[in-house]
């Protein structure tokens, strides 16, 4: 295939997945739903957000302590809700790691912290849904 028809196909795919991208979390931005103050006061320390996107928050406080909040559809199909309710709590990833995913209307979301509490992954969870539109 000739560079310029590779290069323009490509752009053009990018440019339908970035605008799909920004469609399909226009009503919901991830650090907006679970503010650094909201995951400190959750958590019982001082946290910033290190790093995000429309769909994923970052949180770090001292040491190894931090976590995570990403929303991974706003348009969940029924099947994909009933196994987002189904995962609870679970442990994932290294020792230490705790993270779920929950779902409210067609919204779906994962929620992961590094600590050994799942009552403090459920809190942060029913603050994202209290503040999803």
């Amino acid at each position: 295939m000739h560079p310029f028809r590779l290069a323009t196909l490509s752009t053009a795919t990018v440019l339908v997945f970035v605008l799909s991208a920004a469609d399909a979390f226009a009503g919901n931005e991830a650090c907006k739903l679970l503010t650094a103050e909201k995951f400190s006061e959750i958590m019982g320390y001082t946290a910033k957000i290190t790093g995000s996107s429309e769909a994923t928050c970052l949180y770090k406080g001292a040491g190894d302590a931090g976590g995570m909040l990403m929303i991974v559809t706003e348009e969940a199909t029924p099947q994909i809700l009933a196994m987002a309710n189904g995962q609870g709590s679970i442990p994932h990833g290294n020792p230490g790691n705790l993270g779920a995913s929950f779902s409210k209307g067609t919204v779906v979301f994962s929620v992961g912290i590094h600590g050994t509490d799942p009552s403090k992954v459920n809190a942060l969870a029913a603050e994202v849904k209290r503040n999803l539109k």
